[in-house]
């Protein structure tokens, strides 16, 4: 891609951040778009096929590019605090796409990238448990906390009483989640 075409990209997705703090998404428009971009509304479909695709390359583009690269580098740990600031810094724009539902709604993609970010992390190691357990295949295990991380951001993001915990504090509570069983967490 070069450069205008960089630009134009951008300039797109930062004018559909801005709309999507202020509108409902499915009220929005790829006019909507376009016209705050200063780009003619065809050049959307130059870049993007729909409005879903924009969050989809936001999310791309802005954390998981970088949280591969941390892991290719042996930075597990630093890669998940990075997705529990990046929501924490964004937290304006990911309360307002957490809320779309249906096919292909944000949930539905972020759930895809976070799984395949567990699968990355998974692929790098061998298993330390017993193989005849089938249940706990590396698919399974990334969908499992795939699942509770999910969960965790969209609760942390929607909920009017967790909102105002820091990213440093969500990122340690999900770390001591995954880090103890159920048993350790609770007394009799």
């Amino acid at each position: 891609m070069d450069n205008s075409e960089h630009k134009t990209k951008y300039l797109l997705t930062q004018s559909f951040k801005e709309i999507v703090k202020k509108y409902p998404f499915e009220k929005i428009t790829i006019k909507m778009i376009t016209d705050r971009s200063g780009v003619i509304r065809p050049t959307f479909y130059n870049y993007f096929k729909d409005k879903n695709e924009v969050f989809e390359w936001i999310l791309e583009e802005e954390l998981f590019n970088t949280l591969h690269n941390l892991i290719l580098n042996n930075m597990e740990n630093e890669a998940i605090k990075m997705i529990f600031q990046y929501f924490g810094n964004n937290r304006n724009l990911y309360s307002k796409l957490f809320t779309i539902n249906g096919q292909n709604s944000f949930e539905e993609v972020f759930e895809q990238d976070i799984h395949n970010f567990f699968i990355k992390i998974l692929e790098k190691y061998d298993f330390k448990i017993n193989k005849k357990l089938l249940l706990l295949s590396r698919e399974n295990i990334s969908k499992y906390y795939c699942m509770g991380m999910v969960y965790i951001i969209k609760t942390w993001m929607l909920d009017e009483k967790y909102r105002i915990i820091p990213s440093e504090d969500m990122y340690e509570g999900y770390i001591f989640l995954l880090t103890h069983s159920l048993l350790d967490i609770f007394e009799k």
